[in-house]
């Protein structure tokens, strides 16, 4: 053989530049389709934890004629925070987590000692692929281990009743009026009571953890925990609303201030957050889905909204004069007699 022919038999560095290059582009083509993909199948499992939530209500529904209880206030509890249990604990008997349900002592606030272990139980129907941070349990003061979830009851436009009202307040009966939503502190809320229709109601919906402000990460999303935050969620801020300041008050400037992402809907889907509905249906709620609008000169609070005094710092929530509740709240509320057409959310 020839010289000239084994030089032949070999690449050129510029046919292997060439060749590497290709490569390069094919991968690059590929990867969006593969990372798309991945999403699809993470939003796929969200849609099935949700369904089986959903189920899961109207299992507990068929047994004890109403929705779960949203918390209450524990006044026999020793703790300066005083709110229990939450409505997850009542339903992971209905999603396959008997033995978590019979571990719990009913007696007890759920973060006793006691109640410890079931705290940091680690359910996967309650965590959504695509906020993998929420399957992490972190240890609180170097001791408690605490498991999390990604889904959150619908209380309505607002949280009402407020924490901390306790049902021997004077005021106590005009503020759970004040409550519009399925699930809240106090609420026995039965499927009659519905009337707006089950399939126009929200049920339950996504909450991002890993997104919340660092100081909020260590308090929100307690599985078993019966707070705003925690297990319940409202529709005051639209879907995705946008983390714009880490301390945007949801009570229009009151002094107890919570981070948005705490009690919005939020989800890492691209572009929106997936939601139950009270007939056991999910829905993709788009961030684009008609919403009150936000005031950047109020922090951001809701245009329409009002808050009224009643027993300092208690009080109720309105729609201002002229104002009127936008298709995403309108979904919230259980007997708000609004018309929603299917495609409009």
């Amino acid at each position: 053989m020839s010289q000239s022919s084994r030089r032949r038999s070999g690449f050129t560095l510029i046919e292997l530049l060439v060749v590497i290059s290709i490569i390069a582009v094919l991968i690059a083509l590929l990867l969006p389709a593969v990372q798309s993909a991945r999403e699809a199948a993470r939003r796929s499992q969200c849609v099935n934890n949700l369904k089986q939530i959903a189920l899961a209500n109207h299992n507990y529904v068929s047994v004890n004629e109403v929705f779960p209880m949203g918390g209450y206030y524990n006044d026999y509890s020793t703790s300066a925070n005083k709110w229990d249990k939450g409505c997850l604990v009542g339903l992971s008997q209905y999603l396959e987590q008997g033995n978590v349900f019979n571990a719990f002592n009913q007696s007890l606030r759920y973060n006793h000692e006691s109640n410890t272990t079931v705290l940091a139980s680690q359910i996967a129907t309650l965590h959504c692929p695509s906020d993998p941070e929420s399957s992490n349990r972190p240890l609180l003061s170097g001791t408690l281990d605490v498991a999390r979830t990604n889904y959150l009851a619908n209380a309505g436009p607002w949280n009402s009743p407020p924490l901390g009202l306790v049902p021997s307040d004077p005021n106590y009966a005009a503020m759970k009026a004040n409550a519009l939503g399925l699930i809240y502190l106090y609420s026995n809320t039965t499927l009659a009571s519905i009337t707006d229709g089950t399939s126009n109601t929200l049920l339950f919906g996504e909450a991002v953890y890993g997104r919340l402000a660092a100081t909020d990460k260590s308090g929100c999303r307690w599985w078993m925990a019966g707070n705003y935050g925690d297990t319940i969620m409202n529709t005051m801020y639209p879907p995705n609303p946008g983390n714009k300041n880490s301390d945007i008050d949801i009570y229009n400037n009151r002094a107890s201030a919570f981070d948005i992402y705490r009690v919005a809907a939020s989800s890492n889907h691209p572009g929106g957050v997936n939601a139950a509905l009270a007939d056991g249906s999910v829905r993709f709620i788009k961030n684009t889905i008609d919403s009150w609008p936000l005031d950047p000169g109020n922090s951001y609070a809701p245009i329409s909204v009002l808050y009224n005094v009643i027993s300092p710092p208690f009080g109720t929530f309105s729609v201002k004069p002229g104002a009127k509740l936008g298709v995403y709240q309108a979904l919230s509320t259980r007997a708000g007699g609004e018309v929603l057409s299917s495609d409009a959310y």
